[in-house]
């Protein structure tokens, strides 16, 4: 442990880790979550396709990354992080390539399965079970700065993407970004990812000196028992956290993919529907603080669960999702949709940050990658949900106000059901202990009795 100790000292491999991951988070999952919408006005039109059909190629993404979270999430516990993270690199940047040069509606949503089964279900799962594995201490600050790069990278991504669709063209958008994921992030996650510390000779950041630090000062205890996914799978505790992060899921696919139609114009049709009436660049430049706004929050809220606990980080990012929605719905002017960016820069890092803290805050180590895997299936199969039925609600009423309802009603379920399950997962931990279950070590294997 001194020797653990002088190599933390330095410069603790982990830091490695959540560079890498950043990196992936500013390219990858910032493409296909973050600038996505930039192209959405512009492939409806080229392609003379309907918001709904183009929505619906943003949901197969989404449900296909439902089930291949799944996956990822018990590859993470067994697999080589290396390969996932360069296999996640590489196809990132194909699907790309591909996606400009699509001609029709069924070349779009091929590529869009392909995306959903390697590119987003590997991003911030990936990173996010890596990143839990190496840290005991400053889990949340750790894996919070790794997924703030989807911030990083959209506030550069978003203008200079703008600035290329309106200059050549979004096909040439679209090859520019594939150049952007394999230079900035192939080269770190293959040298640097490694899936446990043990792979290094090291062990967790903090092991065993949480109760003689106050680095991590979180009034929630930490889960030193196994709980696992055989006894989660029947606990309506677990399914409690599930039905929060799928409401959250709602509220991040519905936003995300109208923020800009809901800033500009849609044309469907052929007829042009005014929704808030600026202009494309103005749009984009809002959507850009929107991003930076990210940077700041998804740190802030890892460190907020780190020092005042899982409560506290629920209740802001449900009071922010709130807001959110309200300001949605005053498109037509300027502080409108720039508070409703300020205010859903907190409130979408619910959907990001949240699962993997409180997953481990919750319910400990053991299976870590195979239960949130499962998590963030159900939250991504609330995304889906939520891009589908806000294309089909606008096409109906030609107008995004009942969406931003639906989101409002949605974050209150969100918060209702996530602060329903700190306590519910704590009786559960209390009662595994009293049936004798083993208790964990710092990397959350089972320490032999």
């Amino acid at each position: 442990m001194a020797d653990q100790g002088r190599k933390q000292g330095k410069f603790f491999y982990g830091w490695w880790i959540v560079i890498g991951g950043l990196l992936i988070m500013a390219t990858c999952y910032t493409v296909f979550v973050n600038c996505i919408p930039l192209f959405q006005t512009h492939i409806v039109e080229d392609l003379g396709l309907t918001v709904g059909q183009f929505n619906t190629g943003v949901s197969i993404t989404t449900v296909v990354a439902v089930f291949a979270s799944l996956v990822i999430g018990k590859l993470t516990d067994k697999c080589s992080a290396r390969v996932l993270g360069a296999v996640t690199v590489l196809t990132s940047s194909v699907v790309l390539v591909g996606l400009s040069q699509i001609t029709a509606v069924w070349q779009l949503y091929a590529l869009c399965v392909v995306a959903g089964m390697v590119v987003v279900a590997g991003t911030r799962l990936l990173v996010s079970v890596i990143i839990s594995n190496w840290f005991t201490l400053k889990r949340g600050l750790a894996v919070s700065i790794a997924l703030s790069g989807s911030g990083i990278g959209g506030v550069i991504l978003s203008p200079a993407t703008s600035a290329m669709i309106e200059a050549s063209g979004w096909r040439a958008a679209f090859l520019l970004l594939a150049v952007v994921c394999l230079v900035a992030a192939l080269p770190l996650a293959v040298a640097a990812f490694r899936t446990r510390p043990s792979e290094k000779g090291l062990e967790p950041y903090g092991a065993g000196q949480i109760e003689q630090t106050k680095a991590d000062r979180s009034p929630d205890e930490p889960v030193t028992v196994a709980v696992g996914w055989k006894a989660l799978r029947r606990s309506a505790a677990f399914w409690l956290l599930v039905v929060g992060f799928v409401a959250m899921g709602i509220t991040n696919g519905c936003i995300i993919t109208n923020s800009i139609a809901n800033m500009t114009s849609v044309t469907v049709g052929g007829t042009e529907v005014v929704t808030g009436g600026h202009s494309t660049l103005w749009a984009g430049s809002v959507w850009s603080f929107y991003l930076a706004v990210v940077i700041v929050a998804k740190v802030a809220l890892g460190a907020i669960y780190d020092r005042w606990g899982m409560r506290m980080g629920t209740i802001l990012g449900t009071v922010t999702s709130v807001l959110a929605g309200v300001m949605l719905l005053f498109p037509a002017t300027d502080w409108g949709p720039i508070l409703a960016c300020l205010f859903f820069g907190f409130a979408t890092c619910m959907g990001t940050v949240a699962p993997p803290i409180m997953v481990v805050k919750e319910y400990g180590k053991k299976d870590l990658g195979t239960v949130t895997g499962i998590v963030t299936a159900f939250e991504l199969l609330g995304a889906a949900v939520g891009a589908v039925v806000s294309g089909v609600m606008f096409d109906a009423y030609l107008s995004f106000a009942p969406v931003w309802i639906m989101v409002i009603a949605a974050s209150v379920v969100m918060g209702l059901a996530l602060l329903a399950s700190i306590p519910a997962a704590r009786r559960l931990v209390e009662r595994r202990r009293a049936e004798g279950a083993p208790e964990l070590d710092a990397e959350g294997f089972e320490i032999a009795a």
